[in-house]
């Protein structure tokens, strides 16, 4: 298994992924009224919330536990199918409360049909850990790519045939249950023994699991509480303003860190006390992670004014100013998001708990703090917040791979001397253009050069990391 094999095969899903997505959100969008797609919005809701239940952590125990006994595998199949299918009950039941909350009587059937998500997935989740822990993710692009595409067709073929807000809920069935049936196809693992003593199999992965979704619940909160209270407090253009910034700034890093994360984790797993091997993977992913984003980010943020005006339009110019203090939180965030990995790989998800309750407290006094005064301001008391938590997350995370921030800093600094460069040449740059999608593309080409240009001379540039990563 390697580094760079992983990367590739979980690049191309996730590509993939976005594209079906886009071309979801463009065509159905021109088929499915607004109000529809508002309430599938209400039942996404609800659905993201109760994933945190789907398995409790035990397809990551089962990924990063170095010897697995067959009666563990067995109870941790047993566990996540009867855990599926309490949370398709319980969302089947609840379904005509939240539909009395929601005051929309048409969310009852999407509600109790998206529930039956939950106990297909759960019946297939240990065969996708089998295969990730092995790193068969070449498989597993391939099974995701299909059901992918196969899903996007029957929603469309629906949607035309004025089937409604029913098209995407088809759309996340279909998904689910193909990929569920390829699952069991391509893995060769069949459950031998019946239900029995789960709970006394599960107690050697007990502590990491249960640790991990406390952190799962916890870190959801954390972060869906700015649209919360800005929702709450303020008012709703506000709110669409400062998550049009978040989205801008932390959806490309949010599927770059997934990809990372999800390519790192089987392999470390496997690495267990080779601090050599993981040092050196951790420090190049780092590498690799800031190389992609910082330009991006930089770019981004010095012409935030003509990016905003040029896109979206003059009504979101609060976005623009959003977008300065967002920027440098995206940065820190792409690095403290591959943590848990290193965490959980090593088994020590005590400390990510620990560290999950402290990046809970500092974001959400710098929400409460934010929220007395602008959305300028209640920004950048999250980039303070996150700026504090980094620190000790990125001490622990170096400590227990047994090296040190000065290692780091060594390994990324000449990526942020180069993007500090390009961030004022373009600050200066940019009067002499006008608001144009021209000087746009023209002044991000232009800054995208000049970080390759002074990056050019220094060794990382030049192969070596994609070398350390075919380890």
């Amino acid at each position: 298994m390697s580094i760079f094999n992983n990367l590739k095969w979980n690049a191309v899903s996730q590509i993939f992924k976005i594209l079906t997505q886009v071309i979801s959100m463009v065509y159905l969008a021109r088929l499915i009224p607004p109000a529809e797609y508002g309430i599938m919005a209400m039942a996404t809701v609800i659905t993201n919330f109760a994933l945190l239940f789907r398995d409790l952590g035990t397809s990551a125990a089962i990924i990063q536990k170095e010897n697995l006994d067959e009666s563990v595998i067995t109870a941790v199949f047993w566990l996540n199918t009867f855990l599926g299918l309490a949370v398709s009950i319980i969302i089947i039941f609840v379904s005509p409360l939240l539909s009395h909350v929601y005051n929309q009587p048409q969310l009852i059937g999407i509600l109790m049909f998206l529930s039956l998500n939950f106990f297909i997935s759960g019946t297939s989740s240990l065969h996708l850990a089998l295969l990730e822990r092995k790193s068969k993710f070449n498989i597993i692009a391939k099974i995701e790519i299909f059901s992918f595409s196969l899903a996007l067709i029957i929603a469309i073929i629906m949607a035309t045939q004025g089937f409604g807000v029913y098209s995407l809920v088809c759309q996340s069935l279909s998904s689910t249950f193909v990929s569920a049936c390829l699952l069991w196809y391509t893995s060769p693992w069949r459950p031998k023994s019946k239900p029995q003593s789960i709970l006394i199999n599960l107690k050697e992965i007990y502590k990491f699991s249960s640790q991990l979704s406390l952190f799962n619940i916890i870190n959801y909160f954390s972060r869906n509480l700015d649209s919360f209270l800005i929702g709450k407090y303020m008012s709703a253009s506000t709110l669409g303003s400062y998550n049009l910034a978040y989205r801008i700034m932390l959806f490309p890093l949010t599927s770059l860190t997934f990809i990372a994360n999800r390519s790192l984790f089987p392999i470390l797993s496997q690495k267990k006390n080779n601090y050599r091997d993981i040092e050196n993977i951790y420090l190049n992913t780092i590498y690799l992670i800031w190389f992609i984003t910082l330009p991006f980010i930089v770019i981004i943020s010095s012409l935030n004014d003509m990016f905003v005006l040029t896109i979206f339009g003059h009504n979101w110019e609060v976005t623009a100013e959003v977008l300065i203090w967002l920027a440098p939180t995206a940065i820190i965030q792409s690095v403290l998001s591959t943590t848990g990995t290193i965490f959980m790989s090593q088994g020590r998800t005590g400390i990510l708990l620990a560290l999950g309750i402290q990046g809970t407290i500092l974001t959400g006094t710098a929400f409460f703090l934010g929220i007395q005064d602008t959305i300028i301001e209640l920004s950048k008391y999250y980039f303070i917040a996150n700026l504090i938590h980094f620190i000790p997350c990125m001490y622990f995370t170096m400590h227990i791979i047994k090296s040190s921030l000065s290692a780091m800093i060594l390994k990324t600094y000449t990526l942020f001397i180069s993007s500090g460069i390009v961030y004022f040449f373009l600050y200066y740059l940019k009067p002499n253009f006008g608001n144009s999608i021209y000087s746009l593309i023209t002044l991000s080409l232009i800054g995208g050069g000049v970080y390759l240009l002074i990056l050019v001379p220094t060794k990382e540039i030049r192969v070596r990391v994609f070398k350390i990563l075919q380890r």
